[in-house]
């Protein structure tokens, strides 16, 4: 599916994503902002979008050295979670693709996955990747939950526990 399709909560998560990916990946740096607005802006996405994504990442990362934005401590384990099949019936593979996803980029811990898939069993299913971004969204980006607001990313060094 494309990025067009989606709605600009959807597509706000999917940035966050993208710049999240990018800054662990080291193919971007929180300096070169400008640039990258412009770039995004070429893509289709909207200020307001550009800057809900940049200000929820730079608000989580300002600080940290782009190699510390690593896999969370859980995959570096490689423990994972396994749904029921109640949960399963709840959320298209893909749907939960992306939740292991934003785990891995450190954008949810286990309990926030626990909570939204339980907020996934209570509206019900099937679940898209597209209605799993509007929850996160919802989650993450609102004000009033535990992950809204300016909630801090859980950042690991390699072959560290240690959480900044």
């Amino acid at each position: 599916m494309r990025e067009e399709d989606f709605s600009a909560p959807q597509r706000v998560v999917g940035l966050a994503m993208y710049l999240l990916r990018e800054i662990r990946e080291q193919r971007i740096a929180l300096d070169d902002i400008e640039e990258m607005s412009d770039e995004l802006k070429g893509q289709g996405y909207t200020d307001s979008e550009i800057n809900a994504a940049f200000d929820w990442v730079y608000d989580r990362v300002d600080g940290v050295d782009p190699s510390e934005i690593v896999y969370r401590s859980g995959f570096t384990t490689h423990s994972f979670r396994v749904l029921h099949p109640a949960e399963r019936a709840v959320l298209s593979p893909e749907a939960y693709g992306q939740l292991i996803e934003m785990q891995a980029l450190g954008m949810l811990d286990m309990e926030d996955m626990e909570r939204l898939i339980d907020r996934a069993l209570a509206i019900g299913g099937p679940m898209s990747s597209q209605d799993l971004r509007t929850l996160v969204h919802s989650y993450l980006f609102e004000e009033g939950t535990r992950a809204g607001g300016k909630g801090a990313l859980a950042l690991t060094r390699p072959g560290s526990n240690t959480v900044h």
